[in-house]
């Protein structure tokens, strides 16, 4: 799996950064250096291609999601996350992964359905990917996500049912609802920013 990482100092955050639908490991990178400029950044490229476009796992239309394919690669991804932060010297629990759109579903749904020891998220633009098998507690999990209340792609039931997920495993859920589309908005990012700011990884 293709991956940037860019050392940051001893005082920045470490960010893992998952694309959405056809970005690549840089689309995230200025967002990420605005969120914080000091950050070490780990950022991959989803290896599933739909018509030239790069995404985490498959799907069969909009919304229709490849549920074999988003499992296995769940479990590729997160492999891959280990090894790395394993050659890099960082653990699992100092990432806060920032997710848009597809790399926020993938990152939501290995929170969700894998003991997974990342501790924090900011989510753009996620949604309920309909998988809800595990009951372990969440509570040490603190997710930041934004909503946009025009999103043509994300429907507000699907991330209504996400925030409902997380927040019935008892995880830490901060919202940012916008009256924005699909599109990351610097309103979001700014909160985003705050969020991160005022948190601190173990």
């Amino acid at each position: 799996m293709q991956y940037i990482f860019d050392k940051g100092s001893l005082h920045g955050k470490n960010l893992l950064l998952l694309h959405g639908t056809g970005g690549d490991e840089t689309s995230l990178l200025d967002i990420a250096r605005f969120l914080d400029e000091e950050a070490t950044l780990l950022s991959f490229r989803g290896t599933v291609q739909e018509s030239g476009m790069n995404r985490f796992f498959k799907r069969n239309g909009l919304n229709q999601f490849d549920l074999i394919s988003l499992e296995e690669e769940s479990d590729k991804l997160i492999q891959e996350i280990r090894s790395v932060s394993k050659e890099k010297g960082i653990s699992l629990e100092e990432w806060t992964i920032v997710g848009y759109s597809n790399g926020a579903n993938i990152a939501a749904h290995i929170l969700l359905e894998r003991h997974f020891a990342v501790k924090q998220a900011i989510l753009f633009h996620p949604m309920s990917l309909g998988v809800d098998t595990q009951k372990f507690k969440l509570s040490d999990k603190k997710i930041w996500l934004s909503v946009g209340e025009n999103d043509p792609i994300v429907p507000k039931v699907a991330s209504d049912q996400l925030v409902q997920q997380l927040e019935k495993r008892q995880a830490a859920v901060t919202i940012a609802s916008t009256n924005a589309g699909h599109q990351i908005t610097m309103n979001e990012i700014n909160q985003a920013k705050r969020w991160l700011s005022e948190r601190e990884t173990v």
